[in-house]
């Protein structure tokens, strides 16, 4: 085999990697909206002080963020499908939605608490004084001032989720990573093979930078009155 870098094989690599790319987004897509509702109740239960609730969301941040994904993900598919057959019988797609959803939970939920935490106390109490009940405050007052602050924290947990979906080969997800992985296994091209994956994710995660700029952008506009030019 010449060991001069193929730049056909290279071009060719792309169309086999984008094979694996729409398993790679619906993982990441899936696996974001599934963290945000959890990172809410997270944020929300230590926000308010709910007594089990918040304990249990301080153990439950600490380990998420303290250990390696790919160890959460083999401790619950190899580890709990030694006596749960549920999980031993669970597609390996659905396996890693689940554990991606909890570990970025534990990102998510701090990012919306910081949020939070940034709205002044004062902006609930004025709602509630105007007539407005407490979901409504939350919903209409709150949330959209944190929103503001939580974007860019959220979007750079949604570049590392989008990242950490290359782990979910290891237990026999069709990824762009597995795509590559197993063109290269037979081709023997290492280097053309992984450039062209580096060079997809590279596309992706600027993407998404890119609407993160958008988003912060948007989001940062004074509030302008009806009529107003």
């Amino acid at each position: 085999m010449s060991t001069i870098f193929d730049f056909q094989y290279f071009l060719e690599m792309f169309g086999i990697i984008i094979d694996g790319f729409w398993n790679s987004l619906s993982l990441s897509l899936i696996s974001l909206v599934f963290s945000v509702i959890l990172g809410f109740g997270l944020a929300a239960s230590r926000y308010y002080n709910i007594p089990v609730l918040k304990q249990f969301s301080v153990v439950f941040t600490s380990f998420f963020r303290s250990t390696p994904f790919i160890a959460q993900l083999f401790v619950f598919y190899y580890g709990f499908a030694q006596f749960s057959t549920t999980v031993r019988s669970m597609p390996a797609y659905w396996a890693a939605v689940m554990v991606l959803s909890v570990s970025f939970a534990a990102y998510m939920g701090e990012n919306i608490r910081g949020a939070i935490m940034s709205v002044d106390k004062g902006q609930f109490e004025a709602g509630i004084s105007i007539g407005l009940t407490p979901w409504q405050t939350i919903c209409r007052v709150v949330i959209p001032q944190a929103a503001r602050v939580a974007i860019p924290g959220m979007v750079n947990s949604f570049a590392n989720l989008f990242k950490s979906t290359s782990l979910a080969f290891t237990v026999g997800v069709l990824d762009m990573t597995s795509a590559a992985k197993n063109e290269v296994n037979l081709s023997y091209r290492y280097l053309e093979g992984y450039t062209a994956l580096l060079i997809v994710y590279w596309v992706v995660l600027a993407a998404i930078e890119l609407l993160q700029h958008y988003l912060e952008k948007k989001m940062s506009k004074p509030y302008v009155k009806d009529g107003g030019k």
